[in-house]
């Protein structure tokens, strides 16, 4: 899996040496609704994304764009017994996307994506009535406990978005996680709620930016 994430990078990088038209800088910040699926019926959570792209522009129709962004990711969901889990999760994600410009500033886009996790963090609320928790734990997944998770994630991502002629960018997009989250296939602390092993990530994303 080293070599593959070794050779990605590289790839990006090598893109900036790419036979181009025109060369971009887009920094960007927007909102994350993340979430898992395909075992967990969680709710979203919300976080922010923020980075920086470089859109390679090969002609008025198509451009690649590699990036770098850190990204707060994970979920949160509820079971009968009033317990509440939350895992957090943050990334640092390099996507590079292929850009198809249909009409004007719109263009639709698409690419592989392979993430870091720089962060990750596991709560568990019991609530018996109100907003209060009567019971909380919470287990950082730092040090050795950082071996229980996976490094590395691999998605894909797919979105739209509109480049005005000012230099304002905006967009929308979807990741779709190909890695289990967790290396074992469920997990529990604190309590009878489970995270699932299976879960992948998946999160959707709005984002403003600006191209020099």
């Amino acid at each position: 899996m080293k070599k593959v994430v070794l050779l990605f990078i590289l790839f990006v990088f090598s893109l900036s040496q790419a036979d181009a038209q025109e060369f971009h800088f887009i920094p960007r910040i927007g909102l994350n609704l993340a979430n898992t699926y395909p075992e967990s019926f969680a709710d979203m959570r919300p976080g922010l994304n923020i980075g920086v792209a470089e859109e390679i522009r090969f002609s008025k129709l198509f451009a690649l764009e590699p990036g770098v962004y850190y990204s707060m990711q994970g979920y949160q969901k509820e079971n009968a017994k009033g317990e509440t889990a939350r895992l957090k999760a943050d990334y640092l994600n390099i996507p590079i996307y292929a850009k198809f410009y249909l009409y004007r500033g719109f263009h639709l886009f698409a690419g592989p994506q392979v993430g870091f996790n720089v962060r990750a963090k596991a709560s568990n609320y019991i609530f018996v009535s109100g907003p209060t928790p009567v019971h909380q734990s919470e287990y950082d997944f730092s040090g050795d406990k950082k071996e229980e998770i996976r490094n590395c994630d691999f998605s894909v991502s797919m979105g739209l978005g509109y480049t005005f002629d000012m230099g304002l960018v905006i967009s929308a997009n979807y990741n779709l996680g190909c890695t289990h989250f967790f290396k074992e296939p469920e997990y529990s602390f604190g309590g009878s709620n489970h995270f699932r092993g299976k879960d992948h990530n998946g999160i959707i994303q709005f984002n403003l930016g600006w191209r020099f």
